[in-house]
């Protein structure tokens, strides 16, 4: 066994117990946990020591004196319709009011009542106090809603853990918020007092900065809202007001709930989102460049959590190499999660806290912890041996987990198999042979987290899209994130990418909605394809009704999307091209196509998988029926539509597949390649290559080296095997 890499959890009233621990899975970095203290001689373990330090909400009592510089929320009521003329609305109506308080600062100026049936601001209303706005001179039976600000009295994130967790006796954490300046003042003078008092802490855990991801609850359990990225969170009368002090820019609550989305990443945001977005992400990062600033005086590292107070810091956004972390800590379930962090830029190195927390409930028994982190660490290093992060780690209360002797004996296999790939990837990773460029609205914003509320995100509705990012994660293909406007920009597409891919919910910010009527967009990617590039579609890629076709991209996908408009229309369904280059090795029974983009039928294009329902082999006619795959030349290039994929390594094969064909690089498929699909392949350079068998069985195999020359392998269930050549 090797040491390093690894970061574990102690506490005050296990310091025997970790030392066994430091010495069993080889770590050389210790940290706290929600509810635990560090050990008194925690310097003794000769680790790295993290802390978690919260700038907004633990400084308990200084909160308590100052209720005035707590945080808010934009908040929108649900609708109310108005049966006579007058109307009242309980502000706080199915919301947990331990965590929320009404904020009645300003509620003239900013405070709207929308009469929701016309869209229009209804000014004769009061506020009539206990949480009552009294609507006057209503409409009858049109619905009403008011938008106001809350204040946050305790703190989201806590509330989960807290209930979670059982606690009792841990004081309620209350956000300050950084707008106000005393309290910025005072968190800045708090955080260089805490430095000078903890020398035995060598890593800052910012848990993270300022304003937390938006959730609402109903109970002390039930969320009734939880958004990553919304930034209802952030507003306060305070920053309204300091917006249009400092820049002219003036801005209201409906500009931010947006009738109760929320501003939803899903969405394309007005042109006043997404500058308020921008404006609290230049202040966010420019404060916390203050902080870091201060943890580096006292010679400590700087490492931010992607989780929680995230917002206006995420490591995507534009501003955020400026703040000068160190390092980012992240807790991936998923290979995406992995790229995600291993992508982020403006900082040394970052590091996954693996799952399970060793907390009760995610890690309730020895069987159930070892096949939690199982099933995430069998998807998750298939794509650190792409590109690996720097460490990995665990937390919650190792006391807990020292209870499962079989939990912890996997615990010592999987970072001894970590630092085994770390060390043989090292930082530039494995080869690519296809670069994919992945266009939305949102662009690198957005990185790895398309189309899901998060990451990890493993909604019914979405799951059809996220099979795409699973295969593309592990595989030897050079991933970017660029935006629709970015494509409008450059001006020489086919040099940077072979692939452009469009994918997502009809409507949404990720498949562009309304920027595909766009003609500059349609020309240059158009104009891609015809010199030789390749564009795949995923679900609705190019979906909108506009000019008599929906999907604008028709021509270029060979397919077109039935929405109502054009029943009378016959739809002619050649025969599938069941051997086409893309399926002929690929076993399609065990490939499940998703829910997504249904009423697809052909235009010219090659359809290589589709539902046969109501296909009449006679007329070659299909009524109701739907493309699942199909392929289309189109000038120099390609286009291939995909309905959309469920998991399976089947899948993840032929999305390689596909993006192969449509950069033209079939040449390249039998390179650096197993032929069998549990069996992922990387090459590193210099006759050094990988293998991981993701079965738990033992498969045979044919490895294929970048020359394609072909080697007979016989492969233990989930055993990685590295080869010199």
């Amino acid at each position: 066994m090797k040491k390093g890499f690894v970061t574990i959890p102690t506490d005050s009233t296990f310091v025997e117990g970790t030392k066994r621990f430091i010495e069993k899975w080889g770590a050389d970095a210790v940290r706290d946990c929600d509810g635990v203290t560090l050990p008194e001689n925690v310097s003794e373990f000769g680790t790295e020591v993290y802390k978690a330090y919260f700038i907004v909400r633990e400084d308990h009592e200084y909160a308590k004196k100052h209720p005035e510089l707590l945080q808010s929320y934009a908040l929108v009521t649900d609708r109310k319709t108005a049966f006579g003329t007058s109307l009242e609305i309980n502000l706080l109506e199915n919301v947990f009011k331990e965590a929320i308080s009404v904020n009645e600062d300003r509620k003239e100026k900013y405070w709207q009542v929308i009469d929701r049936t016309t869209g229009e601001i209804h000014k004769d209303w009061e506020y009539i106090g206990n949480d009552i706005v009294r609507i006057n001179n209503c409409v009858k039976y049109h619905e009403y809603t008011v938008n106001f600000f809350a204040k946050n009295t305790w703190d989201p994130v806590q509330i989960y853990n807290y209930h979670s967790n059982h606690w009792k006796d841990v004081p309620i954490d209350l956000d300050l918020d950084p707008i106000y300046p005393e309290a910025m003042e005072h968190m800045l003078m708090r955080m260089e007092e805490w430095c000078k008092s903890h020398p035995e802490v060598t890593v800052v855990r910012f848990t993270t900065f300022f304003y937390n991801f938006f959730i609402i609850y109903k109970t002390g359990f039930t969320q009734t809202f939880w958004d990553w990225h919304t930034y209802a969170a952030t507003a306060s009368p305070e920053m309204f007001d300091y917006l249009e002090k400092t820049y002219g820019f003036k801005m209201s609550l409906e500009d931010l709930v947006t009738g109760g989305t929320y501003g939803s990443r899903y969405q394309i945001p007005s042109k006043t989102l997404r500058t308020y977005m921008d404006y609290v992400q230049q202040l966010c990062c420019g404060w916390a460049k203050k902080f870091v600033d201060i943890v580096h005086k006292y010679g400590k590292k700087a490492m931010m959590f992607d989780g929680d107070h995230r917002i206006g810091v995420e490591p995507y956004c534009p501003y955020f190499e400026s703040i000068g972390l160190d390092a980012v800590v992240g807790a991936p379930h998923s290979g995406p999660y992995i790229r995600l962090l291993t992508d982020m830029m403006g900082i040394k190195y970052t590091e996954g806290r693996l799952n399970p927390y060793f907390f009760p409930n995610e890690c309730p028994s020895d069987e159930k912890g070892i096949e939690y982190l199982s099933k995430n660490w069998n998807s998750e290093r298939r794509t650190l041996l792409k590109k690996c992060i720097d460490r990995i780690g665990f937390g919650g209360y190792l006391k807990l987990a020292s209870t499962y002797p079989n939990f912890c004996e996997y615990i010592a296999t999987v970072c001894d198999e970590f630092r085994t790939i770390k060390e043989n990837v090292g930082k530039g990773g494995a080869k690519s042979l296809v670069k994919v460029a992945f266009i939305s609205y949102w662009g690198r914003m957005y990185s790895w987290m398309n189309n899901g509320t998060f990451t990890d995100d493993t909604k019914p509705e979405t799951e059809g899209y996220a099979t795409f990012f699973n295969a593309v994660a592990a595989q030897p293909v050079e991933v970017s994130f660029i935006s629709f406007d970015e494509v409008m920009n450059e001006k020489d597409l086919n040099s940077k990418y072979d692939v452009l891919v469009n994918s997502g919910l009809a409507g949404s910010a990720f498949q562009g909605d309304y920027y595909w009527k766009n003609e500059l967009l349609l020309t240059k990617v158009r104009e891609f394809v015809a010199n030789g590039g390749g564009f795949v579609g995923i679900g609705d890629p190019t979906g909108y009704e506009y000019n008599g076709k929906y999907f604008q991209l028709s021509d270029v996908l060979g397919v077109q999307k039935e929405i109502g408009f054009t029943y009378s229309r016959t739809k002619f369904f050649p025969s599938k091209n069941e051997k086409h280059w893309i399926v002929e090795d690929v076993d399609m029974s065990k490939v499940a196509f998703g829910k997504q983009g249904l009423g697809v039928y052909p235009l010219g294009a090659d359809v290589i998988a589709a539902s046969e329902s109501n296909f009449n082999p006679t007329t070659c006619l299909l009524t109701g029926g739907n493309v699942y795959l199909s392929a289309n030349e189109y000038g120099k290039g390609r286009g291939v539509y995909i309905n959309s994929l469920l998991d399976s390594y089947d899948a993840f094969r032929l999305v390689y597949k596909v993006l192969l064909w449509a950069s033209h690089k079939e040449e390249l498929y039998k390179k650096a390649l197993s032929t069998n699909v549990n069996v992922d392949c990387y090459y590193y350079g210099e006759g050094k290559y990988a293998l991981i068998n993701n079965s738990n069985e033992k498969v045979d195999t044919t490895m294929f080296d970048i020359n394609g020359n072909p080697s007979k392998m016989s492969m233990d269930p989930n055993e990685i095997k590295w080869i010199n050549k």
